[in-house]
């Protein structure tokens, strides 16, 4: 163990703790509403000041910050290699989310590396914090905008192609902040060697079990469908119910076979219907159109396959029943994602020196990692949500918490950058 590890305990923890929350308040300022929800969506001014900020106060500690073609910010301590061990998490948030889910796993990436270039000097593998411009989609439908950007998975006009509510394009709001869309193949990377993901867990997992880390292994696989149901709109105190063609009924049939699905196959499947349209609409017609999103997950491939069949069947079922006209398309297919054992150990034996309660466990949503992991070994590590929160103004993690995680990532990132390749 380096020398300068003996330094970490209790007080430590409590410091690092402290200058987390408080880089984490002033970060929460950028895009902040009345009701203590943060709103900061990619290449907006509150985006910017975030970005700006961040930028900063890596700075402050020692570290070299770039910029890349995206926005991305990157914290850097030079090592004896050229290769790279990254680590952090995403800066943008959702409309009316919260101050943690992302950002804390930029600011606990930011305090571990600025202790180790404080403690520990010059690794033997440079180690670099990432700071990334996008992830959650919230103004463009970019999907891991930042990362796959790191990827080298980005479409050639993809930039011009995508809009947000306003008409905008990706494009025009990058050229706004400064970037320029064209040189978007120059920030794929090519020197990476591991990948470390913290981040608050976006459910009750750990809260409920009172402990501290989880050691993430793998991410479900995810496929969306879109349903469309056509039946036969009509007014609604003329048309007898025996004759009625009512697509909205159907479209709750479907969404309640969804559930009976997903509950009969049990845990660890999850299956939503998360929007409903229906047409025409009025409260005295009879719905002749409706259509919705069947979100359903699971870690193992074939049991996506076995669900994708339940579901497809379910609908032509009901469709039958009612006499309605159906169509199904998979709108989304990402498989599951089975992160870098190595890592995984290397955190866990973190976990073991810090004497933090630890468990392994899968993630249930996409994440930086699940792309990197694309370029470099990868894993994540999540640190408790309060009640499981996550996308919503009142997400906390308690200060000790917070401390054990960055100390454990400390630990981590030892093991990785410090020690003979």
């Amino acid at each position: 163990m380096p020398a300068g590890l003996s330094r970490f305990g209790a007080e430590e923890r409590r410091r690092l703790a402290v200058e987390a929350c408080r880089m984490l308040e002033r970060l929460r300022r950028h895009g902040a509403g009345p009701d203590g929800s943060v709103s900061r969506l990619v290449y907006t001014p509150e985006w910017q000041a975030a970005m700006d900020e961040v930028a900063l106060w890596l700075s402050e500690g020692g570290l070299e910050v770039r910029t890349d073609a995206v926005g991305s910010r990157f914290g850097r301590l030079a090592g004896e290699l050229p290769e790279v061990v990254l680590t952090g998490s995403h800066m943008d948030s959702v409309r009316g989310g919260g101050a943690y889910d992302g950002v804390l796993g930029v600011v606990m990436a930011g305090c571990a590396v600025r202790w180790l270039a404080a403690h520990l000097g010059r690794p033997r593998r440079t180690l670099e914090v990432f700071a990334n411009c996008e992830e959650e989609s919230s103004r463009f439908h970019c999907n891991f905008w930042g990362s796959r950007a790191l990827a080298g998975l980005i479409e050639p006009g993809e930039s011009e192609r995508l809009r947000d509510a306003s008409g905008t394009s990706l494009a025009e709001a990058m050229s706004a902040c400064g970037f320029d869309p064209a040189r978007i193949p120059e920030a794929r990377r090519s020197d990476l060697v591991a990948y470390l993901e913290p981040h608050i867990e976006q459910g009750p997992v750990l809260f409920q079990a009172n402990q501290v880390i989880g050691v993430v292994d793998r991410i479900v696989g995810l496929r969306m469908l879109t349903v469309d149901l056509d039946g036969m709109a009509g007014h609604a105190g003329t048309i007898p119910m025996a004759h009625r063609r009512d697509a909205l009924t159907g479209a709750a049939e479907v969404a309640l076979g969804t559930e009976r699905i997903a509950r009969r196959r049990g845990a660890p499947t999850v299956a939503t219907v998360g929007s409903l349209v229906v047409q025409p609409g009025g409260f005295n017609q009879v719905p002749g159109a409706a259509e919705l999103t069947i979100d359903f997950r699971h870690p193992e491939e074939q049991v996506l396959d076995e669900l994708e069949s339940e579901l497809r069947q379910l609908v032509a079922g009901v469709a039958a029943s009612r006499n309605l006209t159906a169509r199904v398309e998979r709108r989304l297919g990402q498989r599951p994602v089975h992160f870098d054992e190595r890592l995984c150990a290397a955190l866990e034996a973190a976990c073991a020196e810090a004497a933090v309660p630890w468990r392994r466990m899968p993630s249930h949503a996409g994440h930086d990692a699940q792309l990197i992991g694309t370029l470099c070994p990868a894993a994540m590590f999540f640190v408790p949500s309060r009640d499981g929160h996550s996308h919503r103004p009142d997400e906390r993690t308690e200060p000790e918490h917070i401390g054990a995680g960055i100390e454990v990532l400390v630990r981590a990132l030892v093991q990785i950058a410090y020690a003979e390749p």
